[in-house]
């Protein structure tokens, strides 16, 4: 079965995105099958998955309140492959 991730930004559509993107990529080269999707950091309570995924600006959140803190992975740069890389692995293999 599929893992489901959910990276989310302040608005949804830039940087989610582009984090979106990044983790799928990830995920294929980890040989680690799932399904990414991204939204904005308002939407989180009212989505589930497995894995979300936060720049630390939004990680503090009234709405990543409620989410267990075991599944969440924050990104200190949305854009290093390197530090996604090395979280999922470190989150995932928990």
């Amino acid at each position: 079965m599929a893992l489901e991730f959910l990276a989310a930004c302040g608005s949804g559509l830039g940087s989610s995105l582009i984090v979106s993107m990044n983790t799928d990529k990830v995920l294929k080269e980890l040989g680690i099958e799932a399904h990414v999707e991204h939204c904005d950091i308002s939407s989180l309570s009212f989505k589930t998955a497995d894995y979300y995924i936060l720049g630390k600006d939004v990680a503090e959140s009234m709405a990543v309140a409620g989410i267990d803190k075991s599944k969440v992975i924050i990104l200190d740069n949305i854009l290093s492959i390197p530090e996604l890389t090395e979280k999922i692995k470190a989150t995932v293999q928990k």
